[in-house]
């Protein structure tokens, strides 16, 4: 079990031996939140049968007891909530969350206590999760992969992009995807992600290998063409499957066909071979892997109530409270994304996908019955934040097949054996005090979990309603942009760099400067390459911030955060500042922009640079090491 991360994570282990030593005085006469949840009928996650007139004990953010009315002590001083005629289910648990900061808020709102952020956000993903552990500001228990592992591209040849901050880097050796993992597990990263399966197995398998001895969830975007499925099957136990391995290109009838198909369900589908798919069910399940369909993203349009679940997702938009602080881009990008299939697809492919998207579900159901587990995704940006994972709830029921208690463990205690993240995903003594309560029976009806009543989490209950003023973009580039790389405008400086050559410019002369850092009557537009350091850890005191980029003169300036600070020139190319310690007194995102004096040789460019990103994470957060990462 993976017991490491978080400042507020606790080995389950830990947690039963301090119950086992005897300490019987109640959480309460220490000072901690009891909270007591009773009369409701329990849905604990495990798949057993509901327990009616259940009492759940939360001291402090754990569970401490769970049992039936009468059995349980309910400690004195405690705070009850009486669930009387409610169900009461675990915090819902997303498999897949492409994480952005405007969606805090509402994975809360709709009962999502914890989400796996299984796409790379570098640093700012461990800060982001470790203020929200903190309660610095509001959101789901985030896990992070913090940087993916690709391999080197379809025809194995792409060379290794990486920059500082970036979400994913490739690798080319065995030994060097050890490494990559080593690091991650260093920083705590609390689970890998190997995206795209674009290299050979044996390129994957021993960072596999590794990660899973340190204790590790893997999640694998087997998309190949190299690495899919039943390649990754042999890599190890207990995988989760982006995108369901990309199954569908190894079971179909011509598979060479499929060869190098490497997009997303469910067209591989349509080909499907009834004689595969059991020994392919056979495969995975002999491997135990857990299979993270993504059908509200990668079959948007086809599910029997996209309507309805379209118009949920326009309802989301109604409350003026969060659409005061949430990207209308982002809106209008989830708007084009639930359009109706028939409305971007021809007649003949559109019959096409709807008929891989029945057999991709055949498979599912055959994979479930057969002892197999499923894992439920939102995949943002393709469905509502939040609201999402109890679309694909519907999906996996009315579409899938599943029974509604398959669908509910697909995101509580299904995930949390998936990614090795032992402490959510099931009521139990020991766990994390996040509880849905519902006011209507999900078994009777998926659509009831969007019936909610109340969201606990960590024993505290969840204030629904949206904060205009949200402050969870503290880690993003800017309130737009998110988390990104260090640099950014990287395209826009490559230009200005060939616009402006050196030594093209009158030079103001300078005594005992013979042009080594120019003077120019005229400013060319400076550009930023790199800075050095790029994350600075909240309270470090007065710092030297190296800028290297290009069309630097004597008299260029640095703003921190908007504001000048101390510069010295080095040459064309380099630029000293210094940080004052009161700009590091706060955590959060500083821009760094390089300022030439006016006039400007040409206004269309302007006298400012492209922009880079120093990150202040506060003192609990431990970040990559740099500049390697």
């Amino acid at each position: 079990m993976n017991m490491k991360k978080s400042g507020t994570r606790m080995s389950l282990a830990a947690f039963a031996a301090l119950l086992m030593a005897g300490s019987t005085a109640t959480v309460g006469a220490q000072g901690q939140q009891i909270t007591v949840i009773q009369g409701g009928t329990l849905i604990d996650g495990l798949g057993g049968a509901p327990l009616a007139n259940s009492v759940v004990v939360i001291e402090g953010d754990r569970i401490t007891a769970v049992g039936a009315a009468g059995q349980v002590n309910v400690p004195n001083g405690a705070e009850v909530i009486d669930a009387t005629g409610k169900w009461v289910l675990p915090g819902l648990v997303d498999a897949k969350a492409n994480w952005n900061w405007m969606y805090g808020e509402a994975f809360l709102h709709y009962g999502v206590t914890s989400a796996m952020v299984s796409g790379g956000r570098n640093n700012s993903g461990l800060a982001d999760r470790d203020a929200i552990n903190h309660g610095i500001y509001r959101g789901p228990r985030l896990f992070q992969t913090a940087v993916t592992i690709n391999g080197p591209g379809p025809d194995l040849d792409q060379a290794d992009n990486y920059a500082p901050g970036s979400g994913n880097r490739r690798i080319y050796t065995g030994e060097q995807g050890v490494e990559h993992v080593r690091t991650l597990h260093e920083v705590g990263a609390d689970f890998i992600t190997f995206q795209n399966g674009d290299g050979p197995p044996d390129l994957f398998a021993p960072a596999v290998e590794e990660a899973q001895e340190l204790g590790m969830g893997v999640v694998f975007r087997a998309m190949g063409p190299q690495s899919r499925a039943r390649e990754v099957c042999e890599m190890g136990d207990g995988i989760v499957y982006v995108h369901t391995g990309n199954v569908g290109s190894q079971i179909a009838t011509d598979e060479a066909k499929w060869a190098e198909y490497i997009s997303l369900p469910p067209m591989a589908y349509v080909d499907m071979d009834e004689a595969k798919v059991e020994p392919m069910i056979d495969h995975l399940r002999g491997c135990d892997a857990y299979l993270e369909p993504d059908l509200i993203a990668t079959a948007r349009g086809f599910p029997r109530s996209w309507e309805r679940i379209r118009q949920e997702a326009f309802s989301v938009f109604e409350d003026p409270k969060l659409t005061a602080y949430y990207s209308a881009y982002a809106i209008g990008n989830l708007y084009d994304n639930i359009e109706p299939a028939d409305t971007w697809m021809e007649p003949e492919p559109l019959a096409l996908r709807r008929t891989g998207f029945q057999n991709h579900g055949r498979f599912l159901k055959r994979y479930v019955d057969a002892g197999g587990k499923i894992v439920a995704a939102s995949d943002i940006t393709q469905s509502a934040p939040g609201l999402g994972l109890h679309a694909e709830f519907t999906v996996f029921v009315e579409d899938v097949g599943l029974t509604p208690m398959q669908a509910i463990q697909s995101a509580t205690k299904w995930v949390s054996e998936g990614f090795r993240i032992p402490d959510v995903g099931s009521i139990e003594v020991g766990k994390f005090g996040d509880v849905l309560i519902l006011d209507a029976d999900p078994l009777q009806d998926i659509w009831n979990t969007r019936k909610i009543h109340m969201v606990i989490k960590s024993g505290h209950v969840v204030d629904r309603e949206y904060d205009p003023s949200f402050r969870g973009w503290m880690f993003s580039n800017t309130r737009d942009e998110d988390a990104g790389p260090v640099v950014t405008g990287g395209a826009w400086a490559a230009a200005v760099k060939r616009t402006f050559r050196p030594n093209t410019f009158s030079v103001r002369g300078e005594p005992g400067i013979p042009g080594t850092i120019p003077n120019f009557y005229t400013s060319p537009t400076p550009g930023i390459e790199a800075i050095f350091p790029y994350n600075v850890t909240r309270g470090s005191g007065e710092t030297t911030l190296t800028v290297t980029g290009f069309n630097f003169v004597q008299r260029s300036m640095v703003y921190v955060g908007g504001e000048a600070v101390p510069t010295t020139v080095k040459s064309r190319t380099e630029i000293e500042a210094t940080i004052p310690a009161n700009v590091l007194a706060s955590a959060g995102k500083l821009g760094v922009v390089v300022k030439n004096p006016e006039p400007v040789a040409d206004p269309i460019w302007g006298d400012t640079s492209n922009a880079a990103y120093v990150l202040v994470p506060f003192e609990f957060t431990k970040t990559l090491p740099q500049p390697a990462w």
